[in-house]
C-alpha cells in the first residue's frame, strides 16, 4: 500500500511545501518569534547559544558528560491515538520555531479531535531541536521533564502558546517552572529533572533520528513513511488523509495487488 500512498502524497507535497523554519531562520513573520540562522550569536534574543552543542550530535566533543545513550525512533517521542490506526504520522518540531507554534495552535488541535481521537491516525511527536533558536534545547528538556510526570500534552501546548514569553530570555527557567506549576507538575521534581538534563539521551536521539531521515526544517512529518515539510493548513491535512483512506480502500478491494 505504501506505493499508492506515495503516489498520492508526493505530488501534493511538491506543490504545497508549506511554510516552515529552515536554515534561513524564520518564525511566523510579524509574530515576534522570528528565528536566526544556526550558530548565530544570540545577542538580540537572549544569551543562550542558538547552536546545538557538539556533544549532542556525536560521542565526542565533551569532557563533562559521558557519551549519551541513543534510543531508537520507536522508543522516543510521545504517542497519541490507536496503535491500530491505518495512518501513522511522525512529527519533528522545535519549540522555538514560529511555524511549529502556528501548526500547534491553529491546526493540530483539530487534527487531534477529528483524526487522532477517532482512531484514524496514530501521531508521534518528537521533541526536535534544530539549533536555530535560542532556548530551543532547554524548552525540549522542559517538555520531556513534564512528560515524565504524564503532563507532556498540557506542557507542550503552553510552550507553544507562550513562546514569546521565554524565547528571548537569557534564562528561561523561571518561565518553564511557572508553566510546569500551571499544568500541575511537582515543582521540585521538575526542577531536578531539568537541572540534571535527565532526558538528554532522548532529545539527542530525536536530533540524530531527524538527521538520518533528512529533516532540514521544522515542522517536518513522515506520513505513512512519506516525508512532508511545513505548517500546512487543516484543509491540506484533511485532503491528504482522505486520499490515503481512499487509496487504502481501493487497495483492499483489488485483492491486495497494491502492496
Amino acid at each position: 500500500m505504501r506505493r499508492h500512498i506515495h503516489k498520492v502524497l508526493v505530488p501534493v507535497a511538491a506543490l504545497l511545501a508549506g511554510p516552515g523554519c529552515d536554515g534561513g531562520g524564520g518564525g511566523v513573520p510579524g509574530d515576534g518569534s522570528e528565528g536566526a540562522v544556526a550558530g548565530e550569536s544570540a545577542t538580540a534574543s537572549g544569551s543562550v547559544s542558538q547552536s546545538i552543542p557538539t556533544s549532542m550530535l556525536s560521542d565526542g566533543g565533551t569532557t563533562v558528560k559521558p557519551p549519551a545513550q541513543e534510543f531508537s525512533l520507536g522508543e522516543i517521542g510521545f504517542d497519541f491515538g490507536s496503535e491500530d490506526a491505518p495512518i501513522a504520522v511522525i512529527e519533528f518540531s522545535d519549540y522555538g520555531c514560529g511555524y511549529c507554534r502556528r501548526f500547534h495552535t491553529e491546526t493540530f488541535p483539530t487534527l487531534m479531535e477529528e483524526y487522532v481521537e477517532t482512531g484514524k491516525v496514530r501521531w508521534k511527536y518528537v521533541t526536535y531541536v534544530s539549533g536555530m533558536f535560542a532556548n530551543g534545547l532547554p524548552a525540549a528538556y522542559a517538555a520531556e521533564c513534564a512528560g515524565e510526570q504524564d503532563l507532556f500534552s498540557p506542557m507542550s501546548e503552553r510552550l507553544y502558546e507562550r513562546q514569546a514569553d521565554w524565547k528571548s530570555l537569557g534564562d528561561p527557567s523561571p518561565v518553564f517552572e511557572e508553566l510546569a506549576r500551571e499544568v500541575g507538575a511537582d515543582a521540585a521534581e521538575f526542577q531536578a529533572c531539568v537541572a540534571d538534563e535527565r532526558h538528554r539521551p532522548r532529545v539527542r536521539s530525536g536530533i540524530l533520528s531527524g538527521a538520518r531521515l533528512g529533516v532540514r526544517g521544522t515542522p517536518s512529518f513522515l506520513v505513512n513513511g512519506v516525508p512532508l515539510v511545513g505548517a500546512q493548513p487543516i484543509e491540506w491535512w484533511r485532503d491528504a488523509f482522505t486520499a490515503i483512506e481512499a487509496e487504502s480502500e481501493a487497495g483492499t478491494g483489488d485483492g491486495g495487488n497494491g502492496t
